[in-house]
């Protein structure tokens, strides 16, 4: 009888087994670009998908290089969310003429260049069905909005993320392709991303209110990564170091931008974790003025919480730069 029971126990145990591993394989299997989408997917997806980041943690969009196991990864997917605005241009260039049943969802999807470029007040999130679900090729657009000294005026900056109200736009695009892939857990991804929607509407409120009170509003960045973020909370993108992301300015460059930040009088250079800050520290001491770190948080921790953090973050070192 011992016999038995024991087998009886392995058996009930293989089964076991065999229906968590169906269950898994049975979720939607989403895959992500940058880290921000990374936070937002699994806010959303809670334990009805399985998220994997694409990029490693400590691997930026503009230095990314597919694998052969980083092609399998998106083939084997269900679901692909990428940023768009040609920030993934190599996902097109490695994808372009393989036939993979794979839902490709940007967060971008639905906002138009000129509302990019002209604003977006009160953007109305999620927006008509139909404008979420067109297919936009953004893979031609450069970076910048038109403000400030070297930005690129009629271009699209694909930085996005890094304003909250249009990160709730790309939430709702992506509860949409959740909702449409797995009906049964449909209202489940709608409920998920409705909480997660109120938490960046909280975020975006507690940045208001805390760049309300800088006492300075000038600024001038290490990329042109922050055009949305200055727009949304009222700041003035005085210019950037780098109008092209490793490539080294002119003097000519450097010489007007100095005259610039010197006329209007900015107090703090803010650089990127990412890069090699030597030449911003340099113009800072000829200026005279401090040197800050805002984080583009394309690369960063891949947790629930990242995402947040890291724009509270940034809020803290506008108020210490800027007060």
């Amino acid at each position: 009888m011992r016999v038995w029971g024991l087998l009886l126990m392995g058996w009930a145990l293989g089964v076991g087994v065999a229906m968590a591993q169906s269950t898994s394989t049975n979720r939607l299997q989403v895959v992500t670009s940058i880290a921000p989408l990374y936070c937002w997917a699994v806010n959303v997806a809670g334990d009805r998908a399985d998220v994997a980041s694409l990029l490693p943690p400590n691997v930026g969009p503009h230095d990314f290089q597919f694998r052969p196991r980083d092609i399998r990864r998106v083939e084997r997917a269900n679901l692909v969310f990428l940023n768009g605005l040609g920030l993934e241009s190599w996902f097109s260039r490695v994808f372009y003429n393989r036939k993979i049943p794979v839902r490709i969802v940007e967060a971008a999807a639905g906002l138009s260049t000129n509302q990019l470029i002209q604003g977006v007040p009160d953007l109305e999130i999620g927006g008509p069905k139909e404008d979420r679900d067109h297919d936009h090729d953004h893979d031609g657009y450069g970076h910048g909005d038109g403000h400030g000294f070297g930005a690129q005026a009629g271009a699209a900056n694909p930085h996005l993320w890094l304003d909250p109200l249009l990160a709730c736009h790309a939430v709702s695009n992506l509860v949409t392709a959740l909702g449409e892939l797995d009906r049964a857990n449909a209202d489940y991804f709608a409920e998920r991303g409705c909480a997660y929607v109120a938490r960046l509407r909280a975020l975006d409120e507690e940045l208001r209110r805390g760049t309300g009170a800088l006492k300075s509003r000038d600024i001038v960045t290490f990329h042109d990564a922050f055009p949305y973020f200055c727009r949304r909370y009222d700041l003035h993108l005085v210019g950037v170091i780098e109008e092209v992301p490793g490539t080294s300015p002119s003097p000519r460059y450097l010489s007007e931008l100095l005259a610039v930040i010197r006329c209007d009088k900015v107090s703090a250079l803010f650089v990127e974790p990412q890069f090699d800050v030597k030449l911003a520290r340099q113009l800072a001491k000829d200026l005279s003025i401090g040197v800050a770190t805002l984080d583009t948080l394309e690369t960063g921790r891949l947790t629930p919480e990242a995402y947040e953090e890291g724009m509270r973050a940034n809020l803290r070192a506008l108020q210490g730069a800027l007060r």
